[in-house]
């Protein structure tokens, strides 16, 4: 689950997202998030360890049909 702002991306769509180390994550625009603007996401992961260790980072976009 990823939360996108639905001006970018509308809810419930698909995506592939690209991490710099080349790691691809499948994810669906299912959330607002009230600190989610413009061309910014926030990607649901397991854990407050794991959302540590994947921090921030520029990531590539694919918007899936």
């Amino acid at each position: 689950m990823v939360a996108t702002d639905p001006k970018v991306i509308a809810l419930g769509t698909r995506l592939i997202i690209r991490t710099d180390d080349g790691e691809e994550i499948a994810g669906i625009s299912a959330d607002k998030g009230g600190a989610i603007k413009g061309r910014k996401l926030d990607v649901l992961v397991a854990s407050e360890k794991e959302a540590r260790e994947f921090g921030r980072q520029k990531v590539r976009v694919k918007i899936e049909n």
